[in-house]
């Protein structure tokens, strides 16, 4: 099945001349995650926020 793909794939490249998918920047690394990521990292520093354990849903 992925040879199909990739086949198919690789006669769009020829064809079309591009990839036959969107490239985009993964959301984790824009700046108001990191800045909200920053936020709560200076929370924790300060005691404003505590770090707790849980316990995992279907951990036995």
């Amino acid at each position: 099945m992925a040879q199909n793909s990739l086949r198919i794939d690789d006669a769009r490249v020829k064809t079309e001349r591009r990839i036959p998918f969107e490239v985009s920047a993964d959301p984790f690394y824009s700046k108001e995650n990191m800045d909200e990521l920053e936020r709560r990292v200076a929370n924790i520093r300060t005691g404003k926020s505590v770090l707790k354990e849980h316990d995992l849903i279907g951990d036995e």
